[in-house]
């Protein structure tokens, strides 16, 4: 049971322990400028004192013996004692080659220049800085570590914490295992389904000729949802093919479930949603038919659970570091002026669309039908037919929030609609 996000807090610590050593470096470099403007100042006042009578006339022994007399301060790299002329009369200095900062000052005799003092005064390196303040650097060393270890004791969680986290991922690992269990019968029985059963054909209403004089048939009967993936950053190209398939089939699950709950709820058969298209890298697309007076409402309500099982999907696997996108929803008819069938055209609408967003592109009576439950404005930025008639989904009314809500914890809890 290890602390939580050790890793971040150690990077905290070494950034908190160089910055502390660097303002340590810092204050101790100010500190000593201080200090050794405040000798320079002072010893060249005191030189030009002891040596402004050896200077005119120039006593050179004497001077030196001055000169030596200071130079034996560790902080002077060298003096020299100057002329008038600026004849070197005396130097001293047991670091002469050293750099450092210089301290001048004109000897006056009777307010005459009678010579010049200069004094170097050693400048400390970074290095010499470090070795004299290494016992604070040391300390602040130890400090940190106790930190880290303090860290990792208190932050370790409980053992009652742990069990607790234990639990939760069995939880969620054993509903996820009863979704696709459940996946896994429902394809099975929609197969055993499809091969006793005639399809349908569909009534087409809408006939129009392109310029190639090739005709475009539509079909006016069918409304689409269509849900895709929001990512930006392409993430599903980083991924192993596992991880992404995985998602799929729990994005897949989630679908199959809400379509289930929402059928149910508005009395529509089933066989009247048709998955045309299940989850993948381009995201799904069930079809419906408008036979039956609510079904826009029935297809706006599962984008509508779709979405909020999406977003408690996303908010957890975020939590645990695992791999998951975001969704948006578009539901489209047919468009007759662009030629787009109902599944290309909620496609085409679902594109234009950020994470947790939907749209719908419907005809006057299913938006009439649908005004009461949802709050519609206008899509930003129209382009083309499409988006000028497409209305964004701003909010849904109480019952119908209620009602989305339920259906999202049902399917959280794993709960299966009675079988008719």
């Amino acid at each position: 049971m290890n602390a939580p996000r050790q890793g971040l807090f150690a990077s905290l610590l070494i950034i908190s322990f160089a910055l502390q050593t660097f303002l340590l470096v810092l204050a101790t470099t100010y500190q000593l400028k201080e200090n050794r403007a405040n000798q320079g100042q002072l010893m060249t006042s005191q030189l030009v004192a002891d040596s402004l009578q050896e200077i005119s006339p120039p006593n050179t022994v004497s001077l030196a013996l001055i000169a030596n007399r200071y130079s034996s301060n560790p902080s002077v790299a060298s003096i020299r004692i100057l002329s008038a002329n600026n004849d070197v009369l005396a130097t001293s200095g047991l670091q002469q080659t050293r750099t450092g900062e210089v301290f001048s000052r004109d000897a006056l005799q009777n307010e005459r220049k009678i010579g010049r003092i200069e004094i170097t005064l050693i400048k400390p390196s970074i290095g010499e800085i470090l070795r004299t303040e290494w016992i604070a650097i040391v300390l602040s060393f130890f400090l940190h570590v106790i930190l880290w270890l303090a860290y990792r004791v208190i932050a370790r969680p409980s053992r009652t914490e742990y069990l607790a986290r234990i639990h939760n991922e069995m939880r969620l690992k054993n509903e996820i295992q009863a979704l696709t269990e459940a996946l896994e019968q429902e394809k099975s029985a929609s197969a055993s389904t499809a091969e006793n059963e005639t399809p349908k054909a569909k009534t087409l209403d809408t006939a129009q000729l392109l310029d190639d004089g090739k005709q475009v048939i539509l079909d006016k009967q069918v409304i689409a949802l269509n849900i895709q993936f929001y990512d930006p950053k392409q993430l599903l190209n980083s991924v192993s093919q596992s991880v992404a398939t995985s998602h799929f089939n729990l994005c897949q699950i989630f679908l199959n479930k809400s379509i289930a709950l929402c059928a149910q709820h508005y009395q529509i058969p089933t066989s009247t949603i048709s998955i045309e298209e299940e989850f993948s890298a381009q995201g799904a697309t069930i079809c419906m038919s408008t036979e039956k007076p609510k079904a826009a409402t029935c297809l706006l309500m599962i984008s509508a659970v779709f979405q909020l099982l999406s977003e408690v999907l996303y908010k957890r696997y975020r939590e645990e570091k695992r791999f998951v996108l975001q969704t948006r929803c578009g539901v489209s008819n047919a468009v007759d002026e662009m030629q787009l069938e109902a599944p290309q055209a909620a496609a085409k609408l679902c594109q234009t669309l950020s994470a947790k967003e939907s749209a719908i592109h419907l005809d006057h009576t299913m938006l009439k039908n649908i005004n009461e439950c949802y709050q519609l404005i206008t899509l930003p930025n129209p382009t083309n037919v499409l988006t000028r008639h497409a209305f964004m989904i701003n909010g849904m009314n109480t019952p119908c929030a209620i009602l989305a809500q339920k259906f999202r914890t049902d399917i959280l809890k794993g709960k299966t609609p009675p079988q008719k």
